[in-house]
């Protein structure tokens, strides 16, 4: 039998400016051809596990370290990071901190470049891992004008061109949509049959599970909850706080009845409220215009133009969620909005009046803008001076500075950290950069949220609970939300923009757009088992409900013997 590659022997490590350790007494082996599942909620240490691996702790993060790492049998305190780099392959969350090249080319090259490989076997391996990731029609690309999910895929395909004996990737698909993730998912599942170990950090379980994972590490406070087979895992998490397929979600609930009274307790996903037309009123009366309209919008990088006529029109209460494939548009939707990319055709209105009338500070008035990559937003020396930029500049009163700082930083969970406001923001884990990000545009006070990815690096509760937030601030009137978090969507969104090659292929509430499926697939989405579970057992007279909502129902009704919820669509049936 062949010696583990990775060895972890009672590891635990407390960073230097905190007062616990993230990690606790943590054993395990890796072996090679084994994949692992890694899972827990936001701050249970499963970044840290990934940099006690690849042996960025104890080499770049400084603090107190026990217990030992070994990879390929050598303690990583004796390795060089260079000759790490060699047996292990890292995927960061953010793409943005990975990607150092010009061109897609420059960017394969890079890592090969420099462990001294000829030109030769570099240019070769550029078109196999092309092929192989997907990449090929990037090629010729400057990376600065790819999409996140893009950027995504090239940088899992520059740890391809290293091929390392063990990859390890942090939320690969938190930007990627479902048919691109799971392509993903297919790519380490053949690098594991052909005898390499993979480690991956997922908080999407349900399409992570699609891996066929060997074991799962659960982590609950930085301990190790459970280390075993999938159906185990399935039983032992917290459905609140990781996001189960509906099917595990239910058994919980209907063997742990007080689960199910406390989530039904806790009812279903809130929305906006208030009118959600913007048009005409009664008897052809002008009503309220848009808060943000489309006409006939172009837009691109250079040649290649990305919006191909874009005819929109977002109103001033509602939830907007836009879907679609990687690469088709959907963010550059909101960065020609907010004045950031220029259109080429058309032109965009803001509240009936047009948006190039406007500087980008006056449009953040209006608008709160979350990029999808946080550190993209990230600058100042503390979290406070972050949080306090934007509403000294806007001209708030400098006496409401302090509460709109606290409320932001509760509103995001991060007033759960400790020392959060004198914290350098770029020392944050990616799911807190992620919150900050939030966090910067509440600050703000807009009538509207724009926001990329809103759920990317969070944990299923933090994300829920940030929605739910949201929705009930007074003088919010709406959000628009760009996600590849399918149930997010439509769960809490009044209407889905589903996009396809820079273009609309279909508007309209949730129910309607999901109807025809075959149209849903071709925008790289996938029926999910929770809409699959709503398509079965919600009333017709009710939204789409999160999963807990919808369970819990379920249970409940079952064990007061009346029936679960009569008149279920066709939706996503297959």
């Amino acid at each position: 039998m062949a010696a583990p590659l990775v060895e972890i022997e009672d590891l635990s490590f407390r960073y230097r400016q905190a007062t616990e350790p993230a990690i606790r007494h943590l054993s395990l082996s890796i072996e090679p051809g084994e994949v692992l599942l890694v899972a827990g909620p936001s701050g249970c240490g499963k970044s840290t596990l990934i940099r006690s691996i690849n042996g960025l702790i104890p080499h770049a993060y400084p603090g107190e370290l026990t217990g030992t790492v070994r990879v390929a049998g050598i303690p990583t305190s004796e390795q060089r990071l260079r000759d790490l780099s060699k047996t292990i392959g890292t995927v960061l969350q953010d793409p943005a901190k990975q990607i150092v090249g010009a061109s897609v080319e420059a960017e394969l090259a890079f890592g090969p470049e420099n462990f001294g490989i000829e030109r030769s076997e570099i240019r070769s391996r550029i078109g196999q891992v092309a092929d192989r990731a997907g990449i090929r029609q990037l090629l010729g690309r400057e990376t600065f004008a790819l999409s996140g999910g893009e950027r995504q895929l090239l940088a899992v395909a520059g740890i391809l061109m290293l091929q390392p004996r063990l990859y390890v990737v942090d939320e690969p698909l938190a930007n990627l949509d479902p048919a691109t993730a799971s392509r993903l998912i297919a790519i380490l599942r053949a690098l594991a049959d052909e005898g390499h170990a993979v480690v991956i950090v997922e908080h999407r379980v349900e399409e992570a599970l699609d891996l066929r994972p060997d074991r799962v590490l659960y982590l609950e406070d930085g301990e190790s909850r459970y280390l075993g087979g999938i159906d185990g895992f399935l039983a032992v998490a917290d459905p609140d706080a990781v996001k189960l397929p509906f099917d595990a979600v239910l058994a919980r609930y209907r063997a742990a009845p007080d689960l199910a009274e406390a989530a039904a307790a806790a009812g279903t996903a809130g929305r906006m409220t208030g009118p959600t037309d913007a048009g005409e009123g009664p008897d052809g009366a002008a009503a309220t215009p848009p808060r943000l309209a489309y006409h006939g919008v172009r837009a691109g990088y250079g040649d290649r133009e990305i919006l191909h006529g874009i005819d929109a029109r977002l109103g001033p209460k509602e939830v907007v969620a836009v879907l679609g494939p990687n690469g088709s548009g959907k963010t550059t939707l909101f960065r020609t909005a907010m004045g950031l990319m220029p259109v080429t055709a058309g032109s965009i209105e803001v509240d009936g009046r047009p948006a190039r009338d406007r500087t980008v500070a006056q449009l953040a008035g209006t608008f709160g803008y979350v990029f999808q990559s946080p550190s993209q937003m990230l600058f100042a020396r503390t979290v406070r001076e972050e949080l306090q930029f934007g509403p000294r500049n806007l001209g708030r009163d400098l006496g409401r500075l302090d509460k709109i700082v606290a409320t932001a930083l509760e509103r995001t969970s991060l007033d759960q950290l400790e020392g959060i406001l004198d914290r350098p923001p770029l020392t944050l884990s990616f799911g807190q950069q992620k919150r900050l990000a939030l966090a910067i545009a509440l600050a703000l006070e807009p009538a509207t949220l724009l926001l990329d990815e809103p759920s990317a690096g969070q944990d299923h509760r933090t994300a829920r609970r940030f929605m739910r937030e949201v929705l009930a601030i007074p003088g919010l009137e709406s959000i628009y939300l760009v996600t590849h978090d399918v149930d997010l969507a439509l769960t809490h969104a009044d209407r889905i923009l589903l996009f396809r090659d820079g273009q609309v292929v279909a508007d309209g509430p949730p129910a309607s757009v999901v109807e025809d499926e075959d149209r849903w697939i071709e925008c790289n989405l996938r029926p999910t088992s929770l809409m699959r579970a709503n398509a079965r057992w919600r009333r017709n007279d009710s939204g789409f409900l999160d999963a807990e909502t919808l369970a819990a129902r379920i249970a409940l009704d079952a064990g007061r013997g009346a029936g679960p919820g009569e008149g279920g669509r066709s939706v996503g049936a297959g």
